[in-house]
């Protein structure tokens, strides 16, 4: 749509001109959107109401702070989680025929609408409480309104870090229409006069400039710091009354931003009025839906077999009616709008994109290329295995020393995501080992408050997509994958055949073999794998997959983030198509191995045992009322778990286990839908188009 919406000229103007005499704005828009702008008021209006959320026009109004806001609250419409269903209506009846899909980025492109304002006063309003939680959307719109003060000095940006001993990963400019940006683009001397503010999730903000810091707790301590930086004071000298006064003020500024928007949008200006935003789902999930037929994995209920089917609790029946498949649809559109909700609750201000993500210090790395093939390696609560693992010798497929160039050129980089919790343990336990390798990157991932693999694999190629080097391939290899002969990376024979096969499948990613769920001993060197069994080879393409750029092609990427609990490389797998009459074209009809790391585990383990368990919890919440047929009975996803511990099958009920088998069975939910629709012949409104070109940067992540 973004290419047909570009400029053509004389002709397309002409085009537009008829279309609009016959009141057909779609053609118009597709003709000249910015033929908008020489229309009466009139038209101009009736254009507007129908103008779909994806079209974006150059502003009428003048540069200021207004679109800056718009902007902000246009990236707090969600991630791109793979858009739902969402179908235009008039006067709330939907008129199938007619429904028209939104794209994916739509999510972050939208016009102005009620909806944004509403979102942008109810922001607003909670200033007025004196007990509010200055959580990161929030953060987002006062550190705006604090460089556009007039009496905020012009040449200081205000920058936000994770961590104090941490690179900044967003930056708010008081100079430029376009207010918030990536810390990397700064020069030298813009990041010299920086003011840098950290906050380390107790109400305490740390705010530093050069030699400078203050520093600040308890009551309205964000305002009270901030109002000493402004007003380049001790922190000590600024009184209660000071920083409420300066909470006021700045309340006050954003309501008068937020009427002098609502002043220009017209009621029915937008088609998305009827639609919630953050909730944009074809139908709620309901406990009058008809329940979806579900039976007991044996596998899975037997411990000695579990381990090799340990994300499969249940088997989900095929759908033979359309109302059993409006059940299951309707659970895919509420896990996702779920989803959205949670990647918005975030700690500290991002830049306006979904992720945001921890450097360390960053290396000068001339050498590397668009030709470089980095390792991304996703972990969590294994820092001192791995610290193990790498001292003690070269067995690990991305092991530093196993990641050396083509023709025996500088090493490729190993780029070791862990989540945000996870970074300060990682940091201090790898230290030694990341000093030595100095392609060894440490990199902290933040998708707000959704966690799980399935977003942790969509940062991955949201981090890949902001490298400056722009990689025309990555690889993405489990933690614990080991070096095999017939999957070594850096064998050209091996190589050519990934990129050969890249080329004859027309797929974005590639498997170096066949992962299997269960760990094994590690091969000796030059040793002769076992091949893969021909009904192992319509497996999904996992543990070790080379893919290819662009790595945000349409949303999130290739793989679905609200795919939590361990289905995300099935369902992308199924999305893409890979399988053809029982083998997944995407395969190296070889074997992965997978060891199992020795050492210690991390303890405490803040991301899965708080950050993971908590995304679990507020799903459960979310999704407890779906409606199950069990062994005859109609009963919901909770008395559904409560069967399975009476069986013995869990150990408790609600817990944190149960959470994730409760995760487990609305994805099997979610992937059954997935193969009725293709059985149909039908495309799922929800599955992004990841084999179609990137659009734009527009909707680029960037730390």
């Amino acid at each position: 749509m973004d290419t047909a919406l570009r400029l053509r000229g004389t002709r397309s103007i002409r085009r537009a001109t008829q279309a609009l005499r016959h009141a057909d704005f779609e053609q118009a828009s597709e003709a000249h959107p910015l033929y908008l702008q020489s229309l009466e008021p009139s038209r101009a209006e009736a254009f507007s109401a129908w103008v779909p959320p994806y079209v974006s026009f150059p502003p009428i109004v003048q540069p200021d702070i207004n679109t800056d806001i718009m902007m902000l609250i246009r990236s707090h419409s969600l991630p791109a989680l793979n858009l739902v269903d969402t179908a235009m209506t008039v006067s709330g009846v939907e008129h199938p025929s007619e429904t028209r899909r939104l794209p994916d980025n739509s999510i972050f492109k939208y016009t102005p609408s009620r909806v944004m304002l509403n979102k942008l006063e109810n922001l607003i309003q909670k200033l007025k409480d004196p007990d509010c939680e200055l959580e990161g959307s929030l953060l987002e719109l006062l550190s705006l309104a604090i460089v556009k003060d007039d009496d905020w000095p012009k040449n200081a940006f205000l920058v936000w870090k994770h961590y104090p001993d941490t690179t900044p990963c967003a930056v708010f400019r008081p100079d430029e229409e376009k207010s918030r940006g990536n810390y990397e683009t700064l020069s030298e001397e813009q990041k010299f006069q920086c003011i840098e503010v950290c906050r380390d999730g107790k109400e305490t903000y740390t705010v530093s400039q050069r030699e400078k810091k203050w520093e600040s707790s308890g009551e309205n301590a964000f305002f009270r710091v901030m109002f000493a930086v402004k007003a380049d004071a001790p922190t000590d000298t600024i009184s209660p009354k000071q920083a409420t006064e300066f909470k006021e003020q700045l309340y006050k500024n954003l309501l008068n931003q937020y009427d002098s928007i609502s002043t220009s949008i017209q009621p029915g200006a937008s088609a998305l009025m009827s639609l919630d935003h953050v909730n944009p789902a074809r139908a709620p999930l309901q406990v009058n839906n008809p329940p979806i037929q579900l039976k007991c994995n044996p596998r899975w209920a037997n411990p000695e077999t579990r381990p090799a089917c340990k994300y499969s609790p249940v088997k989900v029946s095929e759908s033979t009616s359309k109302e059993t498949m409006d059940s299951m649809q309707a659970v895919l559109d509420n896990r996702i709008n779920e989803c959205r909700k949670l990647a918005m609750d975030r700690a500290i201000p991002g830049d306006g994109s979904w992720f945001s993500f921890i450097r360390g210090p960053q290396l000068h790395e001339p050498h590397l290329n668009k030709a470089t093939v980095p390792a991304f390696v996703i972990s969590g609560g294994s820092a001192h295995k791995l610290a193990a693992e790498l001292t003690k010798d070269y067995s690990l497929a991305w092991h530093p020393k196993n990641m050396r160039g083509a023709r025996g050129r500088r090493a490729e980089p190993i780029y070791l995501l862990v989540h945000k919790m996870d970074y300060p343990t990682y940091a201090s336990t790898m230290k030694e080992v990341i000093e030595h390798y100095p392609n060894l990157h440490l990199i902290g991932w933040d998708g707000g408050g959704l966690t799980g693999f399935g977003a942790a694999r969509a940062a991955a190629l949201a981090f890949a997509d902001t490298l400056p080097y722009r990689p025309e391939r990555i690889m993405m290899i489990d933690q614990d994958v080991v070096k095999t002969e017939q999957t070594r990376h850096t064998n050209p024979i091996i190589k050519n055949k990934v990129e050969s096969l890249h080329q004859t499948i027309e797929q974005p990613i590639v498997g170096y073999g066949v992962g299997y769920p269960t760990r094994q001993a590690t091969p000796s060197p030059f040793s002769k794998t076992p091949t893969p069994r021909p009904s192992d080879l319509d497996g999904p393409a996992e543990q070790f997959v080379s893919i290819r750029a662009p790595f945000l092609r349409e949303g999130d990427g290739i793989y679905p983030p609200y795919m939590v609990a361990g289905g995300e490389d099935m369902l992308m797998s199924k999305q893409l198509k890979l399988s053809n009459d029982h083998r997944n074209v995407a395969l190296q009809q070889e074997m992965i191995i997978k060891k199992e790391l020795e050492g210690p585990a991390d303890r405490p383990n803040p991301y899965w045992d708080k950050g993971r368990i908590n995304t679990l919890k507020a799903l459960f919440d979310a999704e407890k009322n779906i409606m199950i047929e069990f062994e005859g009975q109609h009963i919901n996803l909770d008395a559904l778990l409560r069967k399975f511990e009476a069986n013995g099958w869990i150990s408790s009920h609600p817990s944190d286990e149960s959470y994730n088998v409760a995760a487990c069975i609305v994805e099997r939910i979610i992937l059954r839908l997935s193969n009725d629709l293709a059985r149909k012949n039908i495309q799922h409104p929800s599955v992004s188009s990841s084999s179609n070109s990137l659009k734009t940067g527009e909707s680029r992540p960037v730390s």
